[in-house]
């Protein structure tokens, strides 16, 4: 089968358009059944772009190349249209992506009104551009022509993406209530006139938790070790470094590439930030049995040397860890009770608002470490 030109460069001026408007239509749709509790990971809105790319493409190529009749589509792609979202597991996903399952459900009637009202918006924006060109619209000013206007396009969609946050704020709260309000549970209340639940602020965390290593090290060597100990000094406690185990107000993971141990001041600390992350989830009515997990504490010498060989690109020989001052916390992960659970996004909300109360109150210094998924803290 032979493709002209013209076909590919149609092909492409349909294609851009319609993923925008049904990436657009999909997340707006699914981001109004989305409770405030539940966080959209970005890694499933890029799945759903790739899908309805990959949809969109497809639909195209049946619709301009194989030239299938509107019958043929309805009975025999919408049906694999669902097998391939059933497959996807698009249907047995969290219940909070209501939105996104009804949206994925109607893109293909979304797509054929999109084909069938765009045709007019096409042939007149191609006569213009013909125009414009000089009757060339394959040529250079043409080509170039097109390519402005999808560039505009583009960046259209992204930016009422952007907004689209503005309108779910307030529309999607009317839209949220009004369904689920029925069959919600009241809250739970809270007696204590001193403990007061707030919506916790939106800040960029990622850009708030920036204390460079150099900064770090400098409080890591005032308040811990005067040098790296070895394994064998730490087991018998010199410079009274103290043993840290799982309990109540946090866990620590079985530490392959690190030690239990932290100076006095340290495990103070970390103690105090696991109460204080306790009292967020009790504020907001969260049972206080969920725990943050320690992942990272004291690294000798002979640890940081496996951690390198194992790729980790933080294990320098300058390192925090050396001091028994520093703690790596994952912000991925919680030890949840059997009831009561709390939702991941929440807790990580919770985690990052503790840490940053610590921070501003200069208690510690504290990076965002993204490859390793954690918050990498030392004390001050």
């Amino acid at each position: 089968m032979n493709i002209t030109r013209k076909e590919i460069i149609l092909f492409i001026a349909q294609l851009i358009p319609i993923v925008g408007i049904l990436f657009l239509f999909t997340d707006v749709t699914g981001s109004l059944f989305i409770g405030e509790d539940f966080t959209v990971r970005e890694g499933f809105r890029w799945k759903v772009f790739f899908f309805l790319t990959l949809f969109t493409t497809m639909y195209l190529t049946a619709t301009n190349i194989l030239k299938c009749p509107l019958r043929q589509l309805i009975y025999i792609g919408y049906p694999i249209y669902l097998l391939i979202l059933l497959i996807c597991g698009a249907f047995t996903a969290s219940h909070d992506l209501f939105g996104y399952k009804v949206a994925l459900l109607l893109v293909p009637c979304v797509a054929q009104l999109l084909k069938w009202y765009g045709k007019g918006i096409l042939r007149r924006y191609l006569r213009m551009v013909n125009s414009f060109s000089g009757g060339h619209i394959f040529g250079h000013k043409g080509l170039g022509a097109i390519a402005c206007t999808l560039t505009l396009f583009i960046l259209a969609i992204i930016g009422t993406y952007s907004l689209r946050g503005i309108f779910h704020i307030h529309f999607g709260e009317l839209i949220t209530e009004t369904i689920t309000a029925p069959f919600k549970e009241p809250e739970k209340p809270n007696h204590d006139p001193n403990l007061k639940d707030r919506r916790d602020p939106y800040r960029n965390y990622p850009r708030i938790f920036n204390d460079l290593n150099d900064t770090q090290l400098i409080a890591a060597r005032a308040n811990g070790t005067a040098r790296p100990l070895t394994i064998e000094e730490l087991e018998v406690g010199a410079y009274g470094l103290e043993y840290i185990a799982t309990n109540k107000l946090y866990k620590v993971d079985p530490l392959t590439h690190s030690a239990p141990y932290l100076v006095p001041k340290a495990k103070d600390f970390l103690d105090e930030l696991g109460e204080a992350f306790q009292d967020s989830l009790f504020n907001r009515g969260y049972d206080r049995r969920h725990r943050f997990i320690v992942t990272s504490v004291y690294r000798t010498q002979d640890h940081i040397k496996r951690l390198r060989r194992s790729g980790n690109v933080n294990a320098s020989d300058n390192s925090c860890h050396q001091y028994g001052t520093t703690v790596d916390i994952t912000y991925v992960r919680f030890d949840k009770p059997a009831a009561d659970i709390a939702n991941d996004m929440k807790l990580q909300q919770l985690l990052y608002q503790t840490v940053y109360d610590m921070h501003k109150a200069n208690r510690c210094y504290v990076k965002y470490e993204r490859k390793q998924s954690c918050l990498h803290i030392t004390v001050r």
